[in-house]
């Protein structure tokens, strides 16, 4: 069967090469896209809606809890970030949400959006939500689940360092966890591999996955956040990597970004790369509920 892409034409911003990439990473997406060729999922439908859809941007682990908890008065639609495909430089982030903004006011009409994203793919959720905020539409709400600002101050460097250790130390003891509970925790050099993996920042020099991953770009072409005019709910992993902003000092930087005021959930965990979904959308489904959209 043959797949006609979307008119790239609509939205000349968006390089083809990225386009096409998305299309084949959502190519196994649950759901169905809104029009053929469409980077837009509609992953949920839900009888007798009572509620404004939730955009989610994110990707395929997280969607299942989504669904389910999110879901039961509500249609659910989903959006790929750039996590493990492109780097997210202020080009890519900047034309992906031009042309998600512009797939939303297509295919969902209303008069107001919630939207939430996880990760790299918050920064779009910022972006989308400030360009339909721009075209005269309401953001009844905007969620972003551990995200980081990009400013690079020594206060956050410190920060950052000390919470990136914490959050290794946090793996280590979630697989440490899970090896106990499989029953296979056996001190052999196979576990000690893994172990030394989840504490590790990279991976090996001669490890050959760093041949095929995306070269760095230069801080200069990186995506940068920009105040948006309204209000932000950020949802942190306690002990994960962004475990700093729990102290208030560190709050302020967010404060500048989040013109219309900003709202905090800290979700118990230990590592980013271990997120508890159902503890974490659960936190965010009531903050919705909050906005009675």
């Amino acid at each position: 069967m043959t797949t006609m892409l979307l008119d790239i034409g609509k939205t000349p911003a968006l390089p083809p090469k990225v386009y096409r990439g998305l299309l084949m990473l959502t190519a196994s997406w649950s759901g169905e896209r809104v029009a053929e060729g469409s980077l837009l999922f509609k992953v949920h439908t839900a009888k007798n809606a009572t509620k404004v859809p939730l955009i989610w941007c994110g990707g395929p682990p997280e969607m299942p809890v989504v669904i389910g908890l999110c879901g039961k008065n509500r249609a659910i639609y989903g959006l790929r970030g750039t996590y493990d495909f492109v780097e997210p430089t202020n080009e890519v982030i900047t034309a992906l949400s031009q042309y998600y903004a512009d797939e939303i006011e297509r295919y969902i009409p209303s008069k107001t959006y919630l939207i939430a994203g996880y990760c790299a793919a918050a920064y779009i959720a910022v972006e989308v939500a400030s360009l339909l905020k721009q075209r005269g539409y309401q953001i009844g709400f905007l969620g972003l689940i551990d995200r980081d600002v990009t400013d690079k101050t020594l206060l956050l460097r410190i920060g950052r360092k000390a919470f990136d250790w914490i959050d290794r130390l946090g793996a280590l003891a979630y697989t440490v966890a899970y090896l106990r509970r499989e029953k296979n925790l056996r001190f052999n050099l196979d576990t000690i591999q893994v172990l030394k993996q989840r504490v590790l920042p990279t991976a090996e020099t001669n490890d050959p996955r760093n041949k095929i991953k995306y070269l760095k770009k230069s801080d200069d072409v990186m995506y940068q956040l920009k105040p948006y005019d309204g209000k932000v709910h950020l949802f942190f992993i306690q002990w994960g990597v962004f475990g700093f902003y729990q102290i208030n000092l560190f709050m302020r930087y967010w404060r500048k970004i989040a013109k219309g005021g900003v709202e905090v959930d800290f979700i118990k965990g230990y590592s980013h790369k271990y997120p508890s979904w159902p503890k974490i959308i659960r936190s965010l489904n009531r903050r919705l509920a909050e906005t009675d959209f």
